[in-house]
């Protein structure tokens, strides 16, 4: 089989690594009472997360973070922006293009105290749409806090691209070595599960081509099914507020009300429903993590409890696309 799924390490400057897969709980202000859904998670997460610097600078979640084992510090463009993570049930921003600037996204940098190892995600901005050699230029000279680890964020390059160009983003390959992490958005990677698995493993190929063996993160996808997909075309890295918003059972992202009729009880109060929600979603993506570390021990597909045939013939068509395509 082709290697496309591998264990690799996301890389500090002071030596410290994550290593992959990796799946990361999202917390946004686009999640309604996000303060407090950020202070119930606190008892039970002892993993990486994400929020964005949009959020740290509008006091929406305020640091110290001091349980976090490491952080990824998004910019802020989908808290702004009109955009959704394909699992938004609204479409609402909580900024406006005009709240949130480069300037505001570097003072949120340089002020950065916190002592959790923290990866910086590039600026993003919905307004703003550049060549990838302008994007790339402009994530390398983003001024980071001490021994922060450095991600690129791959965008589409002009507002009528909906998609981002992947023979575009493979000529500039070569030119992302300061980079511990390349991003790109669920929605933008491709118009269909299949396209999106054929375009992560076309970008893995290309990294590799370059030498460059550095973990691709897929920002807005962290379910039961789809991070599964791309985890096995080539992708390290899965975040995304899915978790917040449904409830993972048996291979499923389910509405989350009905799951507590089912499983919980129809006398319990809206807020332990979804407290209960978080913290069995959080578990069993703990040992979805781990199925996806143990398949790379042999390629085994009988190590995922859910999905394995579809997985294995998606991954056979993304092999046979690679290879002939």
């Amino acid at each position: 089989m082709l290697p496309l799924a591998e264990r690799r390490e996301l890389k500090f400057p002071n030596g410290f690594s994550l290593r992959t897969p990796l799946l990361v709980p999202s917390f946004s202000s686009r999640v309604e009472e996000i303060d407090k859904v950020f202070s119930t998670c606190q008892e039970f997460l002892d993993c990486p997360f994400l929020i964005s610097a949009f959020d740290v600078a509008k006091g929406n979640l305020a640091p110290p973070f001091d349980f976090a084992e490491a952080m990824f510090l998004d910019s802020g463009g989908y808290e702004i922006g009109p955009g959704r993570e394909l699992s938004d049930v609204s479409s609402e921003p909580t900024g406006t293009p005009q709240d949130w600037s480069e300037k505001q996204h570097s003072s949120v940098l340089s002020s950065w105290s916190v002592g959790a190892p923290t990866v910086v995600v590039s600026y993003d901005h919905p307004l703003v749409r550049q060549p990838i050699k302008e994007q790339i230029r402009r994530g390398k000279k983003l001024a980071l806090p001490p021994g922060s680890a450095r991600e690129l964020l791959i965008k589409p390059e002009s507002p009528t691209q909906k998609f981002i160009q992947i023979k575009s983003v493979l000529t500039h390959v070569d030119q992302m070595f300061p980079f511990q992490a390349v991003g790109v958005t669920e929605k933008e990677i491709g118009n269909s599960v299949l396209d999106r698995m054929f375009n992560i493993a076309r970008l893995r190929q290309g990294l590799k081509r370059a030498n460059l063996n550095i973990p691709i993160h897929v920002f807005g996808s962290l379910d039961t099914i789809t991070t599964l997909f791309y985890f096995v075309a080539g992708a390290d890295i899965f975040d995304g507020l899915t978790w917040l918003r449904y409830a993972f059972d048996e291979g499923r992202t389910v509405y989350r009300q009905d799951f507590g009729i089912r499983e919980i009880g129809i006398g319990t109060k809206t807020p332990s429903v979804e407290a209960t929600c978080w913290s069995r979603n959080y578990d069993y993506m703990s040992e979805m993590q781990r199925e996806m570390r143990r398949f790379l021990n042999e390629y085994e597909f009988n190590e995922f409890k859910y999905h394995r045939d579809g997985l294995k013939a998606a991954y056979v068509s993304v092999e046979e696309e690679v290879k002939n395509g």
